[in-house]
């Protein structure tokens, strides 16, 4: 099974990560889940649970075992479930009420109750400009009043996620090329550069300028060979403490 901590493990690496280009609503959620270019909050929600070896299942009328795309049908689902209140707890699946009519207009994770009436969330597809429909991966704070309700999953005790695990290296040597190498290696090593603290943008998957000028400075950092490529010997430092 599956505790909370462990989704958030995986949304928390997602953090930056933005759609490309910027306003298509086209993001790696969207091409996993098998319905790329819509509004992907409930899709990044659904990916971050199927991640952490806790898949959310067939939420009507979806029948691809991946979750839900559309944040009604996952409020519904709950609701039918009696798993739906306004009791926050770390891990929940939080909908949000802009209009406050009864219908919900957007979804994340929270990572942190600061106390009844608010919470830390991760979420999917907002920014500061446009709460619903933002493009990124961003960490919010969110009050009581613009949420329809908290979702509570059926978490087990025992974690499936070590966050200590270093992933498996690819195998393929990256480095800056033209054109830019691309792919979902690239994109987890980008997001753990950025946990670590290393100024390279958004966790795109791909591997540009900023991308090279960061994997130097964290190799001369680390004491490896600085030849600004992503061998064996970088990859499993990048997860190891500074």
């Amino acid at each position: 099974m599956t505790t909370p901590q462990d989704v958030l493990s995986v949304a928390r690496k997602y953090i930056g990560t933005k759609e490309s280009p910027i306003g298509s609503n086209k993001t790696i959620f969207g091409e996993w889940y098998g319905w790329n270019g819509v509004a992907w909050c409930a899709i990044f929600v659904s990916f971050c649970f199927y991640k952490a070896k806790m898949s959310l299942g067939d939420i009507p009328p979806t029948t691809n075992r991946k979750g839900f795309a559309f944040c009604p049908y996952g409020v519904t689902y709950f609701k039918n479930k009696g798993k739906l209140d306004k009791n926050p707890k770390v891990g929940d699946i939080v909908f949000f009420d802009w209009q406050k009519d009864g219908v919900s207009d957007h979804v994340g994770i929270v990572e942190k109750v600061l106390s009844p009436s608010k919470v830390i969330t991760i979420e999917g597809n907002t920014s500061y400009s446009n709460q619903s429909n933002g493009g990124q991966v961003m960490r919010r704070e969110r009050h009581i009043s613009t949420i329809l309700g908290f979702a509570h999953p059926d978490y087990d005790s025992k974690p499936v996620i070590d966050p200590d695990d270093t992933p498996d290296w690819s195998g393929r040597y990256i480095q800056l090329t033209s054109p830019m190498m691309k792919g979902e290696d690239i994109r987890e090593w980008q997001a753990q550069m950025i946990e670590n603290g290393y100024e390279l943008g958004s966790a795109d998957g791909v591997f540009g300028p900023k991308c090279h000028e960061a994997l130097v400075k964290f190799q001369k950092d680390r004491g490896l060979e600085v030849d600004g490529v992503i061998g064996p010997m970088t990859w499993d430092e990048t997860w190891k403490a500074a």
